[in-house]
């Protein structure tokens, strides 16, 4: 990772300690165990694969262009380090707040769906009214 500046450095070093630190905080409450694992495998091992996957990458090029350009082919590997990164991005932000996200998304969407039921059953009572 040598093309990349210091600062995306210390931010990509920053969030993957993040999400070990999350992960293994997660994993010892036993709270999200299987998410928790997978967010501690991940953290280790994407700074590993993504170095050696971007070895053979073109002069001129920098890692993550590399890697969404290998993504964007649908080379497995690239696709693999795009979607844990992604994931690793998923669980810094939203790791331990699972419970509180959940609580405050499921009313919001039942609510939406409530509206479009509602909204398609006032259509359908104009459009009987209009066929009367």
């Amino acid at each position: 990772m040598t093309d990349l500046s210091t600062s995306t450095l210390l931010i990509y070093g920053f969030v993957m300690s993040a999400a070990l630190l999350i992960g293994i905080i997660q994993w010892v409450r036993r709270r999200y165990e299987a998410l928790a694992v997978t967010a501690i495998i991940l953290s280790l091992l994407l700074p590993l694969v993504s170095f050696l996957y971007s070895i053979n990458r073109p002069e001129g090029m920098d890692e993550i262009a590399y890697i969404w350009q290998q993504a964007r082919g649908r080379s497995g590997m690239g696709v693999f380090l795009l979607l844990g990164h992604l994931y690793i991005l998923f669980w810094c932000l939203f790791g331990p707040e699972f419970k509180r996200l959940f609580a405050f998304l499921v009313p919001k969407i039942k609510r939406m769906i409530q509206w479009f039921k509602n909204r398609k059953q006032k259509r359908n009572n104009n459009n009987m009214k209009e066929e009367m």
